[in-house]
């Protein structure tokens, strides 16, 4: 959401959108035109029934939509699965009029290898650095990139754990009925204040730390669609709190 504030844009397809939460989190912010696709035609019919957003069934090495039909396009965490990365990034720009943003997660390349030599179902096929996408610096393009996904998050987020406590004597025993009821409560709230705080903690520690577990690039085809500053501000706690609606399998909206 960060990098989006930055972009001026009025239209924005999510690629590999699964089923709709990235493009109904940007229409909600934005108030831009929102559309996804994604490989699955369940996905799809998901994100139209769950947030309203219209979704296609594609292939992302060919995308149904005509040249620059989207002022922002966004792929995250699907470029890793093609097996021809390069036509499948190729393909993104040529339906993205101002900017791409990709991410990827970083993992060594004996892992990767480890998962095509087995075939592991929807296996990573790419080992991705900081450096990945620089091929397409040489085609005009300006490309910048940084870290994301701490791996110091994991243990953080595990420091704070809420749950049932045992009666003793210390307390009567409607205190510990009272708090163990409200457990699950607290559990909800605590967890909303973990993910906010690592979300924001997130940048800090990989500017300080050359560990990663993923990498973000951003693409851009228009330099003017760049703007120096934050478009709008959206804190961590707003997209936290972005609740998706309720939903009944097999029921539509």
């Amino acid at each position: 959401m960060k990098t989006l504030a930055q972009l001026e844009f009025g239209s924005f397809l999510d690629a590999g959108g699964a089923e709709g939460y990235r493009a109904g989190l940007v229409r909600r912010f934005f108030g831009v035109q929102s559309r996804s696709c994604d490989l699955s035609e369940e996905a799809c019919k998901r994100a139209r029934d769950i947030f309203g957003i219209d979704s296609d069934a594609a292939d992302l090495h060919n995308l149904p939509y005509r040249d620059g039909s989207f002022d922002v396009v966004l792929c995250s965490e699907s470029i890793e699965h093609l097996p021809d990365f390069r036509a499948g990034v190729r393909e993104l720009l040529r339906v993205a009029r101002n900017a791409l943003i990709v991410t990827v997660p970083h993992e060594s390349q004996e892992s990767v290898a480890h998962s095509v030599d087995q075939h592991l179902p929807h296996g990573h096929l790419h080992s991705f650095d900081l450096a990945s996408f620089d091929f397409l610096k040489h085609e005009g393009y300006s490309v910048s990139s940084r870290r994301i996904v701490s791996p110091h998050l994991s243990l953080l987020a595990s420091l704070l754990p809420i749950k049932n406590i045992e009666q003793g004597s210390r307390f009567p025993e409607t205190i510990y009925r009272v708090y163990n009821a409200a457990v699950p409560l607290l559990k909800k709230l605590q967890s909303n204040w973990v993910a906010a705080a690592l979300i924001q903690l997130d940048e800090k520690l990989c500017a300080i730390s050359s560990r990663y577990n993923a990498a973000l690039f951003v693409i851009l085809k228009e330099p003017s669609a760049s703007l120096r500053e934050n478009k709008r501000k959206i804190s961590a706690k707003q997209i936290v709190e972005f609740r998706v609606p309720y939903h009944e399998i097999g029921h539509r909206r």
